[in-house]
This record gives C-alpha cells, sequence and structure tokens, in this order.
C-alpha cells in the first residue's frame, strides 16, 4: 500500500500525457469530455489525493515542512474539485444604451458607458482593452472598470475583458462566479510557497543534511556572386539607419528593420560587404540591380530545384528566378499548400516585392499614424502629401546621380520631418543609438560559438585531469574568466533590450532562451565553489541554449507585449520556470558526465556519489521554482481569463514535468531514487519532459501559450 501513491501519481502522468495527443487528433470538447472532465478521472485525481495524505500522516508526522508541503498540494487539489462542482462560467454582452445580453442570471444590472482601446504610445499597437461599466444593486449605483488583467469583482462575480465588437460600441466580458474553490486553492497556493522555503531552511531537512555532506566530501577535482551592387555609401547608409519608422508595432530605427529584413532573406545581418541598411537601401532604391543578387537564402531542395536553373550548388536564389519576362514563374502546383518550403519561399518574397513597392518603409509619421511613401494618402495632411509621394523618389535620383552631399541632405530632411509631425511620440537620439548598438552587438550569435567551444575544450581537460589525478588550476580560474566576461556581455545585451523595449525580455521563445543561459552562468559561477567542472558544464549548457535562440531565430525581433502580457505576472511566472530549466540542466549534465565516468574509469564511484549529493541539491530548488512557476501562472491565467487552470497542453505538459521531477524527492519511499547511477541515468530521461513542454508543445499542439 506504501506504493500505491507512486503507481497512481504514474499513471495520472501517463494519462495527462495521451489525453495532450488525443486532442491534437480529436479536439479539445473530446478531451475535456473523456478525459479531463470525466467521472474516472475524477475519481483517479481522489484517490491519489487520499492515498498520499494516508501516506504522509503515516510517515511524515514528525517532519512538519514536508507534512505541509503535500498538504498544500492537497488543498490545491480540493479547490479544483471545488471550483469543478461549484462553480459557474458565462459571458455578458453589452452594447452602449442598450440591454445587456447574458447566458448566466446575475443579481445586479450592469451596463456599458463606453469601451475603448488603449495604444501603446505613437503608434496604432493596442496596449489594452477598457470597459467602463456602471453597476445597479437596488439603491446603489457605482462606476466599475474592466481591462486586460484588471478584474471587476463583486458579489463574488468576476468580470473579465474576453472581446469588443468591431464598431467598438459594444464588449464582451467573460463572468465568473467561483465563491469557494478559488479561495481554497489560493490558500493552497500560499502554503506550498511557505513549506517550501521551510523545507529549505529547517536546519535538520534533507536539503540542509545534502549541502552540509558535500561541503565535507568536497568535489576538489565561400560561395561566389556577382559584382558590388549600388546602394547607400556607408555614411550614408549609418544616418538612414537613424531615421525612425513603425515596424512591429513599434517606433524603431530603421536599422531594427534593415537587420530583421536582411536577417529573414539571407539567414544573416550583413550580405557580402553590405551592412543590413545597405542590403535595405539597395532593395529599395535599385532592385533592378538587386534582383539579380544571388542572396535569397532557401533551405528547400524542391523548392531550390522547381525554382531555380540547377546551374549551381548553393541553397541561393535570385529574385529573378521566380520570374520569366515580369511574370511569376511558380505555380506550385504539385506541392501540398502547407509545404513548408512554398512557405518559406512565399514569405520572403511577399518581403521582398513590399520593400521594392516601398509598403514596407512607414517612416513618415502623423501623430499616432505612420504613412509609407506607396501608401494611399487620403488620411495623411493635405500639405505633406507630396513631400511623403516624392521625398524617396528623389533621394534615389541622388543616388543615381553619386550626389552624396544631396543625398544626406535629403536624409536630413526626412529627419526633421519627422521630428516635426511625429510631436512627443518621436523616439529619442539616445534611445536610437543604443538600439543600434544593441543590434549590432549579436549576444546570442556571437556567445554560442565562444561559450560551447571553450566550455567542451575544458571539460575534455577536466576529464583527463580527473582520470590522471592532477588538478589544472590555471584552467579552472580561465574557465571562471570566461564564465564572467560572457556573463558580463551577455548581461549588456539583456538590459539594451529591456530598455529599448520598455518591458522585461521575457515575452518570446528567443528571450526566454537568453535568459536561460544568463542564468546557467550565474548558476556555474555559484556551484563552481564547490565543483571544478561547473563551470565547463555551464559554458556548454549556455552556449546550448544560445545556439537554440541563435539557429531557430525564435522571434528575436523586439515587439510590443500583447494586451494580456502587460503584467508584473508575466516576469515571475516566466523567470521562475526558466530558472527551474536551467537547473534541471544542471542535473542533466551531471547525469552525463557521471555515466561517462563511470564506464571509462573503474575508480569513478566517489566522484558519481558526489555528483549525485549535488543533483540531490539541485532538484529542490529547480523542483520548488518550477511549481511556484506554474500555480503563479494559474494566478496569472485567473486574473486574465477568468480560470487557473484551462488544461491547454502547455499547462498540462508543465505539470507533467512537475509530477515526474517530485518521484526524485521520495527517496525514502522509492529506493530506487537513493542509487546514483539510476539518479543520474533519470535526471537524463526526465530532462526529456522540459524538452517536450519547452519545444514539443509548440511544434506538437499549440494552444493559448503560443503568442
Amino acid at each position: 500500500m506504501r506504493k500505491l501513491p507512486f503507481i497512481l501519481l504514474m499513471a495520472m502522468i501517463a494519462v495527462l500525457a495521451t489525453a495532450t495527443f488525443a486532442e491534437r487528433q480529436y479536439g479539445s470538447s473530446f478531451v475535456m469530455r473523456s478525459f479531463y472532465g470525466s467521472w474516472w478521472m475524477i475519481t483517479l485525481w481522489a484517490a491519489l489525493l487520499v492515498s498520499a495524505l494516508g501516506l504522509v500522516f503515516q510517515r511524515l508526522r514528525k517532519n512538519l515542512p514536508a507534512l505541509l508541503l503535500h498538504c498544500a498540494f492537497g488543498l490545491i487539489l480540493v479547490g479544483a474539485i471545488t471550483t469543478f462542482i461549484t462553480s459557474k462560467r458565462g459571458q455578458i454582452h453589452l452594447r452602449e444604451n442598450s440591454p445587456a445580453e447574458s447566458d448566466m442570471e446575475l443579481p445586479f444590472a450592469v451596463t456599458l458607458d463606453k469601451f475603448e482601446i488603449e495604444y501603446y504610445k505613437g503608434t496604432t499597437t493596442p496596449a489594452d482593452y477598457i470597459s467602463r461599466l456602471s453597476v445597479f444593486d437596488g439603491d446603489r449605483t457605482f462606476e466599475a472598470v474592466v481591462s486586460m488583467n484588471n478584474v471587476f469583482n463583486y458579489r463574488s462575480f468576476r468580470f473579465y475583458q474576453a472581446s469588443f465588437d468591431s464598431d467598438l460600441k459594444g464588449t464582451i466580458l467573460s463572468v465568473n462566479y467561483d465563491p469557494y474553490g478559488i479561495i481554497i486553492t489560493y490558500s493552497g497556493y500560499l502554503l506550498l510557497a511557505l513549506s517550501m522555503i521551510w523545507l529549505l531552511l529547517s536546519k535538520y531537512g534533507d536539503f540542509r543534511k545534502l549541502i552540509k555532506s558535500l561541503t565535507i566530501m568536497s568535489l576538489a577535482i565561400a560561395p561566389v556572386f556577382a559584382s558590388a551592387q549600388r546602394t547607400l555609401s556607408k555614411e550614408e547608409a549609418k544616418v538612414f539607419g537613424r531615421l525612425s519608422m513603425f515596424y512591429n508595432g513599434r517606433i524603431v530605427p530603421v536599422d531594427t528593420y534593415a537587420r530583421d529584413f536582411t536577417l529573414k532573406i539571407t539567414g544573416k545581418s550583413s550580405y557580402r560587404d553590405f551592412n543590413a541598411v545597405q542590403t535595405l537601401a539597395g532593395w529599395l532604391f535599385f532592385p533592378d540591380d538587386w534582383q539579380e543578387e544571388q542572396m535569397i537564402k532557401i533551405k528547400s531542395t524542391e523548392i531550390r530545384q522547381f525554382v531555380g536553373d540547377n546551374q549551381n550548388s548553393s541553397n541561393r536564389l535570385r529574385l529573378s528566378d521566380f520570374f520569366n519576362a515580369g511574370i511569376f514563374k511558380p505555380t506550385y502546383a504539385d506541392f501540398p499548400p502547407q509545404h513548408k518550403g512554398v512557405r518559406e519561399a512565399e514569405e520572403k518574397l511577399s518581403l521582398m516585392i513590399s520593400q521594392h513597392s516601398g509598403y514596407s518603409m512607414t517612416i513618415f509619421p502623423h501623430g499616432n499614424k505612420w504613412f509609407s511613401s506607396a501608401d494611399d494618402l487620403t488620411d495623411a495632411p493635405p500639405d505633406d502629401t507630396l513631400f511623403i509621394s516624392k521625398i524617396l523618389i528623389m533621394l534615389g535620383e541622388t543616388l543615381e546621380r553619386e550626389d552624396h552631399a544631396a543625398a544626406l541632405n535629403l536624409i536630413d530632411k526626412i529627419s526633421l520631418y519627422q521630428q516635426k509631425r511625429a510631436e512627443k511620440n518621436a523616439i529619442s537620439p539616445a534611445k536610437t543609438s543604443l538600439e543600434i548598438i544593441y543590434n549590432k552587438l549579436d549576444a546570442a550569435g556571437i556567445l554560442f560559438k565562444i561559450n560551447i567551444t571553450f566550455g567542451a575544450l575544458l571539460f575534455a581537460v577536466f576529464i583527463r585531469s580527473f582520470l590522471t589525478g592532477r588538478k589544472k588550476k590555471f584552467f579552472r580560474m580561465f574557465s571562471l574568466v570566461l564564465t564572467i566576461l560572457s556573463l558580463t556581455f551577455l548581461s549588456l545585451s539583456i538590459g539594451l533590450r529591456w530598455y529599448v523595449s520598455s518591458h522585461i525580455p521575457l515575452s518570446n521563445g528567443y528571450e526566454t532562451m537568453v535568459f536561460i543561459s544568463w542564468f546557467i552562468m550565474i548558476s556555474s559561477v555559484l556551484f563552481g565553489r564547490k565543483s571544478d567542472f561547473s563551470l565547463s558544464i555551464g559554458l556548454i549548457l549556455s552556449g546550448l541554449a544560445l545556439l537554440v535562440a541563435s539557429l531557430g531565430k525564435m522571434n528575436p525581433g523586439i515587439t510590443q507585449l500583447v494586451p494580456v502580457l502587460q503584467s508584473p505576472w508575466l516576469s515571475i511566472h516566466v523567470s521562475l520556470i526558466m530558472i527551474s530549466y536551467s537547473l534541471a540542466g544542471f542535473m542533466t549534465f551531471n547525469g552525463i558526465t557521471a555515466l561517462i565516468l563511470h564506464f571509462i574509469s573503474k575508480n569513478s564511484d566517489e566522484f558519481v556519489r558526489r555528483l549525485y549529493i549535488l543533483s540531490r541539491i539541485i532538484l529542490y530548488p529547480a523542483l520548488f521554482t518550477l511549481s511556484v512557476g506554474i500555480f503563479i501562472g494559474a494566478v496569472w491565467a485567473n486574473v486574465s481569463w477568468g480560470r487557473y487552470w484551462g488544461w491547454d497542453p502547455k499547462e498540462v505538459w508543465a505539470l507533467i514535468t512537475m509530477l515526474v521531477y517530485s518521484l526524485a524527492m521520495h527517496s525514502r519511499s522509492l529506493k530506487i531514487f537513493g542509487k546514483p547511477l539510476f539518479f543520474h541515468v533519470f535526471s537524463i530521461v526526465a530532462f526529456l519532459a522540459i524538452i517536450m513542454t519547452y519545444f514539443g508543445v509548440s511544434m506538437f499542439f499549440g494552444g493559448m501559450h503560443s503568442y
């Protein structure tokens, strides 16, 4: 019977994983009906709760922090079940000067005074959706406001901003009535946090004992291209790149758009001897010349063979390859509509044609609106239409004549126009300079090469010194200095990105991978006090995280946050989960190192055990930060969407990951986790759950966590 809770826990893990794949095949309604909301799954949760609490009270009565930790999880489950049984959910549709339409009965009346959209300064990108209400409850009348991440709560009815009418005269609010479940669940979250802190600080707890034992034991030991084409000079490109434009929901320097454009087309942030701004300007002012440049990177061999002339072995095409006598050549009739190569080619062609036509160059402001020279200028100030429509043509003509003084003068005129028409929304010169510096740093692209290369070399030196028994103090100092320098460079890059974006850079895949790398390097410096090889591991792991960010190009462009992400919960939620993933990565590499040493050295048992103790120590903060991160995410979801758990695939796999790693915490009940080699193998296998959560869910399932 003592093994029953763990059998049920592993069964729950299997069921949850199966449900995510079933959802992909049969849809969300099916899994909600057949899995998450079914009687048998509720019974399984209840059986797990009862059996676990029975074992806890039997074996942990004298270990109060551990007892409270398990009780906290029980309280959270009770809260979830209470919500499932007693809560009510619905929607209410409100329009100005019209009665409400609702699918649930309210004990008071609500009317809409005004719905409005708040925009980011100087742009038309929504920053928030706001519903201003009047509430009538008997003799009492008062006003209320509902917006993203701002809930209106009255008499246990919670109103959330869900949608709005296209004419901006109406709003749709989600309504959630859960008077008991939320209180119970939040109490469980609070108890969980307090018990985790107590476990870490408890003088007689396993965590402090492991640290003490580790201290006592001490871990001391090139293709050919066409000739140069016409474009801006380096000096002209520098000035042109400082102009402002509206791009990706932000006001940015042209340099930022140019870098993204060049990166998208060529796979690099520059082309031959041309920087990004020169490449962009070449397509803008001299498209007939640049269409013959063999610079469009196409990964798909099928598309290259279908479009190109098959006379070169590179993976690049010219724009002219896609046309024959001015007529678009490929029809892609032999390819499925969702063929990745087709989508890749069409995306790049669309971007280049948009640049060629001038639609992309939204560099002419008027208050919050930005125009390009190719736009319909009906809404532009009449006195400005001639300037907007002709200035770039004039600039192109001066470049044709190679009149560089006149070209610089015209660029200055555009800059003066922006300062005058953008008014208070103009980007400051200092911020422009810092964003251009950030663009040039490319910390991920540089550091992943340095960290992986030197990390691998230092790890090889460590293995050799372990086998020979000779310590290499020079390499330890070198790896420490290298890690600190790498950390400083990456910190500078993160700080600049934070400043230019005006929000903590944790809003997309690229930013979270960079944060993981940053935290790994900090952790490796701290762990380096106890372990010679932690620095080399830190360099390798941080380099791999930066490699994923760099190669995947996971939305490296800086964007404004969508309204739902405009919340202080974002940075806390993402930071904690990324910290847990980083710590789990250390455990994984400990496991790999232990297995390597076990198979190549007969005298490695003591070191394998030391790595085991180090991993056991890391397990505590790794699991605790993951758990707290998940439950803070649940609080955020409740604030934004009116439910703290929605069985989204990312939520489910995060829960699976937490449950998997929680097994290793029970080495007294599951004796096999007390064996160092098994624990190391488990650390490696368990990391697959993190890979599935972070990458696999986005690839296979999608869901609400794809912004």
